[in-house]
Parts: structure tokens; sequence; C-alpha cells
């Protein structure tokens, strides 16, 4: 009796250990949820877009005319279109066969692969739904047109593609800015194209290989400060980049015990250097810290269509009270 009773007391609190995790992961994933950085929100984009041989800039610009680069509301709910049909960052409409809607909600990776498919679908309506661009080649921007129109409905006088193309050439502070040639709408005959169609001029193109790694200086900043006070911290980026206000993020690490923990992230303002010869990006943040103790600064080039990623060396700050 004795045996069989603490087999029932063990097969109840393992039954209760197995309810609390159910609940506890249904509670996660319940809400609320928040949207990522925008820096990692373009690595993921970027991330996405090379893997299926699309440039990487109109995955950027078309995720910015969906969503705004949001996968939940302000709320932290899933992100639904104003036609109740569109969901998160891709604003994914008609839902692949195969496609987790639930996880479609909840995951922007997922949401993001599902979206980037798609548009690779769209690519692959030519030749039979609209023609080929120019030789038909991926890596350049301008014979995408077509399949960027599609991704939205390939309907008459669509002016969906013309928005992506305007995004792109913008770049929204978050990526380098690519002034890209649409199709002319005097080549379209009654809203559509007709064959053969040449690639737009002048033409842009991307290498799925990036450009070597920069290097970036050891951060310039106070070596002592208060709590709340205003300091500045700077360092360059070479070769000189092109990239908008996000190109370079500030990681800031606080020593807790024997560790370093991630407290911040901040994007920095960039500014080419000047003079002849000149082939240096100067960045700069000016920050505060409300907590004492010992920090550590990193630089760090995020991954983009246009470079790979780097990180500079640590300076070292202590904040006192």
């Amino acid at each position: 009796m004795h045996v069989r009773n603490a087999a029932l007391r063990a097969a109840a609190l393992a039954a209760v250990a197995l309810l609390a995790a159910v609940l506890a992961a249904q509670s996660a994933a319940a809400g609320p949820y928040a949207n990522p950085s925008p820096s990692e929100i373009r690595a993921k984009l970027q991330s996405a877009a090379a893997a299926r041989s699309i440039p990487p800039k109109i995955l950027y610009g078309i995720a910015w005319q969906e969503s705004t680069w949001r996968q939940f509301d302000a709320n932290g709910d899933p992100l639904i279109g104003y036609d109740g049909k569109g969901i998160g960052i891709m604003q994914v409409t008609t839902i692949p066969a195969g496609v987790d809607v639930e996880r479609l909600k909840t995951d922007i990776d997922y949401n993001i692969a599902v979206g980037a498919d798609i548009l690779v679908v769209k690519w692959g309506y030519a030749p039979s739904v609209f023609p080929v661009i120019g030789d038909g080649d991926p890596r350049c921007y301008e014979n995408w047109f077509f399949a960027v129109w599609a991704y939205n409905g390939w309907v008459r006088g669509n002016p969906y593609p013309y928005r992506i193309w305007q995004h792109v050439a913008d770049g929204r502070g978050l990526w380098t800015g690519l002034a890209l040639t649409p199709v002319p709408e005097a080549w379209l005959v009654s809203g559509f194209p007709v064959p053969p169609v040449s690639t737009p001029q002048p033409a842009h193109w991307w290498s799925p290989t990036p450009r070597p790694q920069p290097v970036l200086s050891v951060p310039r900043v106070q070596k002592r400060v208060k709590v709340g006070d205003r300091f500045t911290a700077s360092g360059t980026l070479s070769p000189r980049h092109e990239a908008g206000v996000h190109s370079v993020e500030l990681r800031l690490y606080r020593k807790n015990g024997s560790r370093w923990v991630l407290r911040r992230t901040a994007p920095t303002t960039n500014r080419d250097a000047g003079g002849v010869g000149a082939d240096l990006t100067r960045w700069a943040r000016t920050l505060t810290l409300g907590k004492a103790g010992r920090w550590k600064l990193v630089a760090y080039a995020l991954p983009d269509a246009d470079h790979a990623a780097a990180t500079s060396k640590a300076a070292h700050v202590t904040v006192v009270r």
C-alpha cells in the first residue's frame, strides 16, 4: 500500500508539473509580443532575401510598405491588416498551402520567410502571366518590377511597384537608399506591359557576396561619468560606408559579477569624413547611463546588402553616483 501511494503521489506531482508547463507555454504564446529592433529586422530581411536570391532592398521596401517593419501592433498583438486578412510584417493575405496561420501571426522569421517565398512564386509568373524583363537575371533589381507588382496584385494600373521603388530609393533611415529605375508607364499598354520589355536603365545589380568586413575603431568615450550625465561615444568605420543612420550600432554591456550582460543597443548617427581622399565614415552617439558600475561599449557594423558584419574592440566606462 505504501508503494502504491508513493506511486500515485509521484504521478500526481508529474501531472501538476506538466499542467504548469502547458499553462506557462500558453501564457507565453498569448503575448503580448514586442517587435525586434529595426537593426534586427533588417538582418532578418537580409538573410531571407539572400537565401532566395532576391535583391535584399526589394524585400526591405515591401516590408516597409506592408507594415512599416512591424510584426505586432502597439498593444503587442499580431498585426492584422485593415482588410482583416493581411498578417504580420509581410501582410500575408492569401495563405499558401501548408502554411501555419498561427505561427504566421507570432513568428516574425516565419512570416518573412513565407512573404519572401510568395515573392519568388510571383517572379515565376514570367513569362506566362507577364513578360520577362530584360534577360531575366534575378541579380538585377530592375528585373523584379513585375514580380513586385504581382506581390500586391496583378491588376491594371496598380501603383504598388512604383511605391516600393520610392521606398528603396528613400531608405527610410534604415538602409542605404538606392535609386532604382522603374518600368516607365509609357511602356504599358492599357495598363499592362506588352513584350518585349527591356531592363530599364540605369540598371542596378546586387551580389550575394557582401563586401569585406569594414574596420571599426575602438569607441572614443569618457573613462568616468556620473549616473544620468550625458556623454558622447564616437568612432570611425572604414572604408567609408554609405549606409543610413543604422549602419553602426552601439552595444552597451554592464558588468554583473564575472559576466558582461548586454543592457542596450543604440543606433548611431553617421557622417562621411571630409577631405580629399578621406575614406572613413564617422559615427557618434550621445548617451546617458542610469546604473552605476562598470560598462563596456562595443561598436557593431550591422550586416546589410552592402557589407558583412564587423565588431570593434571594447571601450570601458565607469559610472559613479
